[in-house]
């Protein structure tokens, strides 16, 4: 049995460990701990700059703007500060322009204390990028609360590259308006159990994904999505009166795309669309991820009817989660309804059903499958039970 060779590198002081991994690229840098025992305790104090109990967000502004890469005394990513005494900060500056912004608390009333808020991002582009500080184009902003959303705001105001916004655990956030005119593409929302309403002016955007409660939600400016996600199992904040489903069902007509909850296609899509169910169709949707509470018949009747509006759709994923809002009223959907106009999806080649273990309920699938798919066309069913 040979004998293990000593780790030279362990025993190195740690001024000089933080000063080798100064050097290193963001990427070859989190891979150190791999190389020495010593260093996976050095990594984390390479990434942290230490600040005292009396910081404040410009401190953040300020670590933005003087990052150098190239420069070891300015190439930290990690920045952590308390701003008082119950709040602290951290904020990280990751490869491929991300930067992610997440806010503690040890009193827990602050942070449900409700808020509006608004985010504007600045159109003027530059006309050439600084050679310091950190180019900001995703953000990720986690658990933004009432006192600090406005200077969240005016530090977005200086990223005039954003692209990708992604907004989550902001439990008082009762009203969002994203106001990016030509500038942002992808939009994330989740964990934000009050938000009411949601203003978009985005003419760019290309994804959306929300997840919670459906809120009102206003289209500003006509945008075509690609890739939408509305995983509302939670049920409306709204009464449906509230929410104009045109401008809506405009946006996510072109989308290649969609998740959907059986709940919104029957109290909000159809209803809509019912006097001009057959010329409105989504033709260009590729993948569809369907979530119910069950697979039973008059469930089932809704997702074919949706079907019937979706000629070139090729993959189907269903999820079945019992908790997923119902209708208080039942809602019927005539699953003959449209049929004489109805295309075949022609291209349907997967179905997977997710989130249950009744053979009955794939059984049931197959059944109601029967009704748009030809007899001769090749057609795989999966369950996550196969």
């Amino acid at each position: 049995m040979s004998e293990q060779k000593p780790d030279i590198i362990s025993s190195l002081p740690l001024e000089l460990l933080l000063y080798i991994i100064s050097f290193l690229p963001f990427d070859s840098a989190r891979l150190t701990p791999f190389v020495s025992t010593r260093f996976r305790s050095v990594w984390n104090q390479a990434l942290l700059v230490a600040h005292t109990h009396n910081g404040s967000i410009e401190s953040i502004s300020r670590f933005i703007h003087n990052f150098d890469e190239h420069v070891p005394s300015k190439n930290t990513r990690k920045l952590e500060l308390h701003l008082d005494k119950s709040t602290f900060v951290s904020t990280i500056l990751a490869p491929n322009n991300v930067m992610h912004m997440s806010f503690f608390f040890s009193d827990g009333s602050k942070e449900e204390d409700s808020f509006c808020w608004c985010i504007e991002t600045n159109d003027h582009i530059p006309r050439r990028v600084e050679s310091r500080g950190f180019l900001v184009k995703t953000l990720c902003l986690d658990s933004v609360y009432s006192l600090t959303h406005d200077v969240v705001s005016s530090m977005v105001l200086d990223f005039s590259w954003l692209e990708n916004l992604k907004i989550c655990g902001c439990k008082g956030l009762t009203s969002l308006t994203i106001d990016s005119p030509t500038k942002l593409i992808h939009l994330s929302i989740s964990g934000c159990p009050k938000l009411r309403c949601l203003d978009i002016r985005s003419s760019k955007l290309k994804t959306l994904h929300y997840q919670g409660f459906l809120p009102t939600i206003k289209i500003h400016e006509h945008f075509n999505l690609t890739n939408a996600v509305f995983d509302v199992r939670q049920g409306p904040r709204y009464c449906n009166n509230d929410l104009d489903i045109g401008p809506l069902l405009l946006i996510i007509k072109n989308s290649q795309s969609l998740t959907l909850c059986r709940w919104m296609f029957e109290e909000l899509i159809k209803p809509s669309i019912s006097s001009s169910w057959t010329s409105f169709k989504f033709y260009k949707l590729h993948e569809l991820r369907w979530i119910d509470n069950s697979m039973k018949q008059e469930k089932t009747n809704s997702l074919i009817s949706f079907l019937k509006l979706c000629p070139s759709v090729e993959r189907i994923f269903i999820t079945i989660d019992s908790n997923t809002y119902s209708s208080k009223e039942e809602t019927s959907v005539d699953i003959d309804y449209g049929s004489n106009h109805a295309r075949v999806p022609r291209n349907l080649e997967l179905v997977k059903l997710e989130g249950s273990k009744s053979e009955e309920d794939k059984n049931q699938l197959i059944l109601a499958l029967q009704e748009i798919v030809n007899i001769d066309q090749p057609l795989l069913i999966l369950s996550s039970f196969s």
